[in-house]
């Protein structure tokens, strides 16, 4: 669809080099967006390019460094997607996930409320509790629910600008490798056994395509307010049976071991209402999961084809 006054808007991506971050900077450029994209650590590495997309260096943890950059770029419309993002239980992950959502996420908020006139548009996930749970089921939905909350208070109180999508299960290419999509992906194409819990959960896949273009249209769009928006769906599928995809498209299902590791304790369950997505924003997902696990698993095998070639010169080089 055509977005609506993205053109030479002043844009900054918090996590530009994270999954959904790197996916929708490469998408606002093409809208023809001023984007910055902003990442705590980005000498030394690989990093996209283009006329109308700049890198900047900063700590979202750190209020300092928030200041400085809202204050030298004066975004528009700012879109805050960094995240501890581990799905664990451990107790040990919790400063960490308190420090890289919960802190950087106020930080966001407060200097965007101070410098006035901007779109903040925060990413939630189906894993925040809701009216029937009584507490989040892991350090992750603690801290998107603490953030959710944040938002729309300071929303409220501040007259901010706050946008929250409440993503389901997204997948695509480019996630981390420890995810369970990619690691199946990754331990099929090398030949080897890919250990998985029992695969009972089910989830509601949404492809990362489709995720940024809700992504687009809730920064383009008149404000609708700072009620969470689901972004998935609407239908559920079986963990085993995503992965059982992934086996029969790569002809490797014989290496699948499913109960080979034990499930995860308190794993939510839950389908996104598509109808407020259509409703406000216009937007429902196109991609089935088929097509899309079929261009994730194509994206992954041309990384490695890629990295092949490289891996031999080097190894020719030491010789």
């Amino acid at each position: 669809m055509p977005y609506h006054d993205l053109e030479r808007r002043k844009v900054v991506i918090i996590g530009a080099t994270g999954f959904i971050g790197s996916h929708l900077a490469s998408a606002l450029a093409r809208e023809g967006a001023d984007v910055v994209c902003v990442s705590r650590n980005i000498r030394g590495r690989h990093l996209p390019s283009g006329r109308n997309m700049t890198w900047k260096e900063c700590d979202a943890s750190i209020i300092e460094d928030v200041r400085r950059l809202f204050e030298e770029v004066q975004p528009e419309i700012v879109y805050h997607l960094t995240s501890d993002s581990k799905g664990g239980r451990e107790i040990a992950i919790v400063p960490d996930s308190v420090r890289n959502d919960i802190i950087a996420g106020t930080n966001v908020l407060v200097e965007a409320t101070r410098i006035g006139k901007v779109r903040v548009v925060l990413a939630g996930s189906f894993e925040e509790p809701n009216r029937d749970d009584d507490f989040p089921c892991s350090p992750y939905a603690a801290a998107k629910s603490t953030i959710t909350s944040y938002g729309r208070m300071i929303s409220a109180l501040g007259g901010l600008e706050v946008s929250i999508l409440r993503l389901m299960m997204t997948y695509g290419p480019r996630q981390k490798s420890n995810k369970v999509l990619p690691y199946v992906i990754n331990r099929l194409k090398a030949g080897q056994i890919a250990e998985v819990g029992s695969g009972s959960r089910m989830l509601d896949w949404v492809y990362v395509d489709d995720v940024v273009d809700a992504f687009l249209r809730v920064g383009s769009l008149p404000w609708t307010g700072s009620e969470p928006i689901d972004i998935g769906t609407g239908s559920l599928m079986r963990l085993r049976d995503s992965i059982e995809t992934i086996g029969k498209l790569m002809g490797r299902s014989d290496l699948l071991r499913f109960g080979a590791i034990n499930d995860r304790v308190l794993e939510r369950e839950e389908t996104a209402d598509v109808e407020t997505a259509l409703q406000k924003l216009g937007w429902r997902a196109s991609t089935s999961f088929r097509n899309g696990i079929r261009a994730t698993i194509d994206s992954i095998i041309a990384a490695i084809l890629c990295v092949i070639p490289l891996l031999i010169f080097q190894c020719g080089s030491d010789a």
